[in-house]
């Protein structure tokens, strides 16, 4: 319990001794572990506050206000997670270096060059008085258990460094950091390198887009009949302006089902996100209670509220990954002008905002770097000479984002179309958002702002000299993409290619591949009478169609020896099950590698 006026008297000191990992022992890291049980006396509260674990260590959060309810969230995260969101914020900041030295410098200056700390304070200049008390909240939480701590985390004491109280705009940069290698950027400047390798002709071939006859999110159970997008000439004329270059884990599968395919008649919402074997994970369970709201679900460590994944007694929601375009690259003409930097915008030469930034570095000097910036954005890399540079502009980044005030709108939904309309000013990342509420509504969102803009953005780093690129606004979000209850009953989203050829506005180049969408899509068409296991047993699907396109083309290849004749035999009426101890799914893995690693030195 968290008490508002208690008063408690710590008898031991914090521990801040510089220590390496050879010295603790099994006693030091039981020390170190946080106390989950007893009372502690914080200022500021409106009420008493309990944190109730379960036999899995989740914090269920108790309070009678939001205001308390927020707090609670951060001090229990903070203390299972201080070190893990002490990590976000120095990578988002770019003071890694501070832990590490000098190895972080490389991380340090390129996120510096993204700017995110800057683009913090507007953002929070910006926000709502119900969407500040939020943030202030958890961070008081998180500070008050800061104040409290006895023994310092372990991480602290192997790196002989202490936390600094926690800010509201840590958060904002926290949430940005978790998201910003989400897009599409380094896909462009992959196409980019692509194209110097070998050509625009080539490199179209190479990169054929989304198949026709592939399923789409929306409407559910059809197929893509647009033409495969042609990047020959978008390519050519983007190769000019990126010469200079040479030689310088994610995705998801969710799905809704409505009432009339499961045994409860009500809905049922599933979603399994694929994120990276972090440990700890990138998710942190618990659960926050008030008169206004109670919800359980996965939040960041280090922001307020359930993002991604939740439900309170009305609504639950879950996401995968949209693969929406909203970061361009643009190549800027850049000269010196005086103590400062010019760049050329539509015939004339414009000053670049120059930004100075000092890394401080553990047991090192200090390293200075400069970061001009555009109208398009922070110049993230330079020509040798310096004549040439590629600003990169994101909607997260790019003026003030607003997209953290549904954070706390959607914890409030009633219902499907109040959680819809509760994403309306949601930016970052653009994600397949499905939900469904206990009156027996489904649907989904692709929630987030995409900007219009020329197709040629979607290809490689565009002019920034011309004029030609601009971004003219965002998709409206009465016309983002929109599922309302299907006569299917069910609709699938897996990082597939979001709507078909008559869709108005562009949203992306890269998709996943049908095959999971297809596979999911397939399990539910005939389901009745779902239950949760029925749903646990569908994220368990072990049949890859990929498997069994390679195995029938295997079976028509004729065998170069008696060995390839076994593994034949060995694939001839598999499933494309994936089994551990499957003999052929060893084979079909070994013969994929093997064969994309050739096709790659042929190239």
């Amino acid at each position: 319990m968290i008490g508002n006026n208690l008063a408690v008297v710590m008898l031991h000191t914090r521990s801040t001794a510089q220590m390496t990992s050879n010295s603790f022992s099994v006693e030091d890291l039981r020390a170190a572990v946080p106390a989950t049980s007893g009372t502690t006396a914080v200022k500021g509260l409106d009420g008493d506050i309990q944190i109730i674990r379960d036999q899995h260590g989740i914090p269920h959060v108790r309070a009678t206000s939001t205001h308390d309810a927020f707090y609670g969230q951060g001090f229990a995260t903070a203390q299972d997670r201080l070190w893990h969101m002490d990590y976000d914020r120095h990578k988002a900041y770019g003071r890694w270096s501070e832990f590490v030295g000098e190895s972080g410098v490389e991380h340090d200056k390129q996120m510096r060059r993204f700017q995110v700390k800057a683009s913090t304070e507007g953002d929070w200049e910006a926000l709502n008085a119900d969407t500040k008390v939020m943030f202030e909240a958890y961070a008081d939480g998180v500070n008050a258990y800061i104040d409290s701590i006895i023994i310092l985390p372990i991480e602290y004491q192997m790196t002989g460094t202490t936390p600094e109280p926690w800010t509201v705009k840590d958060s904002l940069a926290v949430f940005k950091i978790r998201h910003i290698l989400m897009g599409v950027f380094e896909g462009k400047l992959w196409r980019a390198q692509l194209v110097n390798e070998f050509g625009a002709e080539r490199a179209a071939e190479i990169l054929p887009g989304y198949q026709p006859g592939h399923l789409v999110i929306s409407p559910p159970g059809e197929n893509y009949d647009g033409p495969v997008l042609d990047g020959l000439e978008e390519l050519s004329n983007g190769l000019g302006a990126i010469d200079w270059l040479k030689d310088d884990d994610s995705g998801s599968n969710n799905w809704a089902l409505s009432g009339s395919k499961t045994a409860s008649g009500k809905p049922l919402i599933a979603g399994d996100p694929h994120r990276g074997l972090d440990t700890p994970n990138v998710y942190y369970q618990n659960q926050i209670a008030c008169p206004d709201f109670d919800v359980i679900g996965l939040s960041f460590p280090g922001c307020p509220a359930f993002p991604h994944f939740g439900h309170n007694a009305d609504v639950a929601w879950c996401i995968t990954h949209a693969g929406a375009d909203y970061q361009d690259l643009y190549v800027e003409n850049m000269r010196p002008s005086g103590d400062g930097l010019e760049y050329e915008f539509k015939g004339e030469w414009r000053d670049a905002e120059v930004r100075h930034e000092t890394i401080e570095v553990r047991s090192g000097e200090s390293v200075e770097i400069d970061v001009p910036v555009t109208h398009h954005g922070p110049v993230i890399s330079q020509s040798a000479d310096g004549t040439k540079a590629i600003a990169f502009r994101y909607t997260a980044t790019t003026g003030p984002n607003l997209g953290y005030e549904p954070l706390l709108d959607m914890l409030l939904a009633k219902n499907a179309d109040e959680i819809d309309e509760s994403m309306r000013q949601w930016v970052d990342p653009c994600n397949n958002f499905v939900f469904g509420d206990t009156q027996g509504n489904i649907g989904y969102l692709n929630r987030g702002q995409v900007p219009i803009r020329t197709i040629a953005n979607a290809w490689l780093p565009v002019p920034g000299w011309t004029g030609e690129h601009e971004w003219e606004g965002s998709i409206p979000f009465e016309d983002l993409t929109r599922i309302s209850n299907p006569d299917s009953g069910f609709f699938v989203t897996a990082n597939n290619r979001i709507a078909g050829e008559d869709y108005p506005y562009f949203i992306a180049l890269d998709f996943a591949p049908e095959y999971r969408a297809r596979r999911i899509h397939d399990r539910l068409t005939d389901m009745t009478g779902a239950t949760v296991e029925d749903m646990a047993a569908v994220h368990s699907e072990i049949v890859s169609i990929p498997a069994q396109v390679y195995s029938e083309i295997i079976a028509r290849t004729p065998p170069r020896n008696v060995l390839s004749a076994a593994a034949k035999d060995r694939m001839a009426g598999w499933d494309g099950s994936m089994h551990e101890d499957s003999v052929a799914a060893t084979i079909y893995s070994a013969f994929r590698q093997r064969l994309h690693r050739q096709i790659i030195n042929h190239l």
